[in-house]
């Protein structure tokens, strides 16, 4: 009776999956290519997932709640430009990170109000700020690019302290604030509640509104930091420097076990999901696969894990109920 509870324990655990997926990959990578398992090109696949996972750390808790958020990338790049800008007028570096900060905040909070408040379906919401914010980049870059940013600056995506990149130790410090927020704070609790059942936590009390706002803030100001990592590390900036993500976004934090439909998963698993989408990709290019062909492998890879978790979650909707 014992084994079958934690057979079953272990069935339900959403990360459970996810590890194996992750596990799966890496033995078909290794496989493919004898430097796969070097410490430098582990060391490489932690450094470029990093700024996934900081970009997808707060996405995680809008998708908890059954919300979405397509506008991540394209603040992420606002925030990028303005935070470039403002580094050639010798602005001091800590003013412009809060400055950047504040903007991935503000836009969060626009996405939560159109959601929360005028109760906008997030996809459409969150689409069309995210268009928004591209012509707002756009604006402030007029077409240009910036090269060749302060020397003092670049170090936070480029940098390292002892032996172990900075924006790895960003993104795992983030990481742990984020699982603090989300387990351990009554926000997390209630995050978790409003995407089980929307209905119950509207008429227990619990300020749905004010949920929305939060997460989707959160989901802004990671958005930003993400951005200031990623224009650091490219020592550049330009309005489209977000696209490269896209969807992938998303994609981490839903292969993570994260549901789409909200109240299941959590940002340990939006880690594993986030390296996995760079595995592949960095096994692709050691084995010299074409981008074209990087990206094909992506997408299939991000239906096969809707699908999934739409089907999983049946299922054990099913073993409930014969339960029961």
């Amino acid at each position: 009776m014992r084994i079958s509870k934690i057979k079953e324990s272990l069935i339900n655990t959403n990360y459970l999956f996810t590890f194996m997926a992750l596990l799966f990959v890496m033995g078909i990578s290794t496989l493919l290519s004898e430097s796969f398992l070097s410490g430098d090109n582990l060391i490489t696949i932690l450094r470029q997932a990093s700024v996934l996972m900081i970009l997808s750390s707060g996405l995680t808790a809008v998708i908890l709640t059954g919300g979405i958020d397509l506008s991540v990338n394209n603040t992420a790049a606002l925030v990028g430009c303005i935070v470039a800008q403002l580094l050639l007028s010798n602005i001091n570096i800590i003013v412009v990170i809060i400055i950047g900060l504040l903007i991935g905040l503000v836009v969060g909070l626009f996405n939560g109000f159109l959601v929360g408040v005028l109760q906008l379906p997030p996809f459409v919401a969150t689409y069309g700020s995210n268009m928004v914010v591209l012509g707002l980049a756009t604006i402030v870059m007029q077409g240009a690019v910036i090269y060749d940013l302060p020397r003092n600056f670049t170090p936070i995506g480029v940098g390292y302290l002892g032996p172990i990149p900075i924006p790895i130790i960003i993104s795992a410090l983030l990481i742990i604030v984020i699982a603090i927020i989300l387990q351990k704070t009554t926000l997390g609790r209630n995050i978790y509640m409003l995407g089980s059942n929307p209905a119950a936590a509207l008429y227990s009390g619990q300020k749905t509104v004010l949920i929305t706002l939060q997460a989707y803030a959160l989901s802004g100001l990671t958005a930003a930091l993400g951005g200031i990592v990623m224009t650091a590390r490219l020592n550049a900036a330009d309005a489209n420097m977000g696209n490269s993500y896209g969807l992938q976004i998303v994609a981490a934090v839903v292969m993570g076990g994260t549901s789409l439909l909200g109240g299941e998963g959590g940002i340990f698993g939006t880690v594993i999901g986030a390296i996995i989408l760079t595995i592949i990709s960095n096994i692709m290019n050691l084995i010299g696969i074409n981008s074209y062909l990087q990206s094909l492998a992506v997408g299939l890879v991000i239906i096969i894990t809707v699908w999934f978790d739409i089907f999983s979650r049946k299922q054990r909707e099913q073993r409930k109920a014969s339960i029961s």
